[in-house]
C-alpha cells in the first residue's frame, strides 16, 4: 500500500532543506511506508522479517550513505536510522531502493520522540557521523553529545557496544571528547593519534567525510565502548 501524502503529513513539510522534487515525493509516497518505524513497539527485533542477530541506531544519517553501506554489508542485522531532514530520508531511501535493502527501518524526525518507550538493553551499537557542531555558546543545549542524551544512549546500549561518533569541527572534537570522557559508561581505548586521525577500515564513508577532506578539514574518528560503571 502507497503512503499518501495526506497521510505523511505529519512528518512531511515539517523539516525541509532545499525544495523536494515530484521525483522525490513520489519516492517517499511509494517506498517510504516499508521501511517506516511505529510510533511504538515492543523491542527493535520485532520491526525486522528477519531476526536480526544486532540490532544498530544511526542519529542524523544526513544522506544515508553510511547507514545505507553498513547495513547491505550486514544482511543478518538490523538498523534503524533517525533524520529529521527530509531530503536525507529521500536520499536513504533511494540507496535502499537501489540496492534492495530490506533490513532498515526509518524515523523521520527527532529521535528523542521515540527512545524513551524503548527497553533497556536492547542496542548493540550506535552512531552519531558528523553531527551539527553547534558551536555557539546560546546553542549549546542543542549538542546531541550531552549528559541527558548519553544517560540514555547508555540505558539503551548493551555492555560491551560500540559508540562510533565522527566529527570534521574542531570545536565539536573538544567537546564529544569532553563529554564522553566524564561519563562512566562509556570507555575510549586509544592507544595511538592514528586511532582517531585515521578512518578505521570498516566504516562506511559519507558524503559529509568527503567534503570535509575535499574542503581541507580534518575528520576525527572516535570509538567508545559501553562499560559497567
Amino acid at each position: 500500500m502507497n503512503l499518501s501524502m495526506e497521510e505523511f503529513l505529519p512528518y512531511y513539510g515539517r523539516r525541509k532543506g532545499r525544495r523536494l522534487s515530484k521525483a522525490s515525493k513520489r519516492l517517499l509516497e511509494k517506498n517510504l511506508r516499508a521501511y517506516l518505524l511505529p510510533h511504538k513497539f515492543s523491542h527493535p527485533t520485532c520491526l525486522f522479517t528477519h531476526y536480526p542477530e544486532k540490532i544498530f541506531l544511526e542519529i542524523g544519517f544526513g544522506g544515508g550513505e553510511h547507514l545505507a553501506m553498513e547495513a547491505k554489508n550486514h544482511p543478518e542485522n538490523g538498523y534503524i536510522g533517525a533524520e529529521p531532514f527530509l531530503n536525507g530520508v529521500v536520499s536513504l531511501l533511494r540507496h535502499c531502493k537501489n540496492d534492495e535493502i530490506k533490513n532498515i527501518r526509518i524515523w523521520p524526525d527527532d529521535i528523542r520522540l521515540q527512545v524513551s518507550s524503548w527497553p533497556n538493553n536492547c542496542l548493540d551499537g550506535v552512531f552519531i557521523m558528523f553531527p551539527d557542531p553547534w558551536p555557539k555558546n546560546r546553542h549549546a543545549s542543542r549538542r546531541i553529545i550531552n549528559k541527558d542524551n548519553l544517560e540514555e544512549l547508555s540505558r539503551l546500549m548493551k555492555i560491551g557496544g560500540e559508540l562510533r561518533i565522527a566529527t570534521d569541527h574542531s570545536y565539536a572534537k573538544n567537546w564529544i571528547l569532553a563529554g564522553m570522557l566524564e561519563n562512566p559508561n562509556f570507555e575510549w581505548s586509544v592507544n595511538h593519534p592514528k586511532d582517531w586521525n585515521i578512518k578505521p577500515k570498516n566504516w562506511p564513508e559519507s558524503r559529509y567525510m568527503r567534503k570535509a577532506i575535499i574542503e581541507g578539514r580534518k575528520p576525527a574518528w572516535f570509538n567508545f565502548k559501553r562499560v559497567t560503571n
